[in-house]
């Protein structure tokens, strides 16, 4: 026998037998023994009728309520707007409760669903934020790493967590200048392609100014085939000469291991002369709004520069300061005097010992 499923089914299966199965019980138990039907009998039976009609008014309406808040309840999680039912008869206090406990249930689930939203609206404002703050991560790390092909990654630190227009202020200070420069370049360049020029002195450059910047150096600039750089700005400025020195002294031995793959590769071998002096320098920005370069000028700077223009392939020349400040350090020996143009007084010289 197949079970309604539907409440209706069920209440009109429940009154069949109820209505039903007593009176036929009744009247199977008056033909069995033979019983005269009599008014009083009747009488009884009409009792049990009234009785019987009255009880199936009383389950039908519960039954009809039970179906009310079933619709109603239906209704409400069908709606988008989910309203509270209300139920206007009077029910049985069972059916009350379910329809509060349920009203309950909605305004959680109401509740529920608005905090869901909120939720996700500002996960959504996070996601979007995370992204922009990725994409100036992204950004960032690009600029440092372009701005790191031209001075060291210290120096870069300080630029871009300086929250000044011109991070590196003008100022008049101690420094350290070196420059370094390939002997009989122009000899060179003149039996070269372009290409196998620019490619070979990109290697030379890029092996200089990994132990430049590896001793505190700032890149200042680079000139043809010579560059300069400056010491005494990230580090302190009193050990600006020796790791001008420290990083002079290993060029000159990379260049031997950097000569033996230009052999290699088929380019022409040469050799390199580093000048060095400390002093007073003027640091600045110099140039136009929209390009800056930064830099150092002075008369430390032009004797620096005559310093490199007297060294000689694989040696390194040192102002008398660097000499003062640095001679218990490392072996150097007297190279004479040389003149620097606008000065009187000659400048004393020393070559380092290597």
């Amino acid at each position: 026998m197949k079970i309604p499923r539907r409440f209706k089914d069920i209440e009109q299966a429940s009154y069949a037998l109820i209505g039903f199965i007593p009176y036929l019980l009744a009247l199977y138990i008056i033909i069995s023994l033979g019983i005269n039907v009599t008014v009083s009998i009747l009488i009884v039976a009409a009792i049990a009728l009234v009785a019987h009609l009255i009880g199936f008014s009383v389950i039908r309406k519960f039954g009809q309520q039970l179906k009310m808040v079933c619709d109603s309840t239906s209704k409400a999680l069908s709606s988008k707007l989910r309203t509270s039912i209300e139920i206007d008869e009077d029910i049985p206090d069972e059916l009350n409760d379910i329809v509060n406990a349920f009203n309950v249930m909605l305004l959680e689930s109401q509740r529920s669903a608005r905090n869901f939203q909120e939720m996700t609206t500002k996960m959504m404002l996070y996601s979007r934020d995370i992204e922009k703050y990725q994409k100036r991560l992204r950004e960032e790390g690009l600029s440092r790493h372009r701005l790191s092909r031209y001075v060291g990654q210290d120096l870069v630190n300080k630029i871009v967590n300086s929250n000044e227009d011109t991070p590196l202020q003008n100022k008049r200070q101690m420094a350290t200048i070196l420059f370094a420069d390939i002997r009989s370049f122009t000899t060179i360049s003149e039996h070269l392609e372009p290409e196998v020029l620019i490619s070979m002195l990109n290697e030379y450059f890029d092996a200089m100014v990994k132990i430049i910047f590896k001793h505190y150096g700032v890149l200042d600039k680079f000139v043809g085939d010579e560059l300069m750089a400056t010491f005494g700005i990230l580090d302190s400025v009193e050990n600006g000469p020796i790791n001008a020195l420290k990083a002079a002294i290993e060029m000159q031995n990379k260049m031997k291991s950097l000569m033996d793959e230009f052999r290699k590769k088929g380019y022409p071998v040469f050799e390199v002369g580093i000048g060095i002096n400390c002093g007073d320098v003027v640091m600045g920005n110099l140039g136009s709004k929209n390009r800056m370069d930064y830099t150092v000028i002075g008369d430390t700077v032009n004797v620096a520069a005559r310093l490199e223009q007297m060294a000689e392939g694989r040696s390194i020349i040192v102002g008398e300061a660097v000499h003062e400040r640095c001679g218990h350090l490392i072996a150097m020996q007297p190279k004479g005097e040389v003149k620097v143009k606008n000065r009187s007084q000659p400048v004393k010289c020393y070559q380092v010992i290597s």
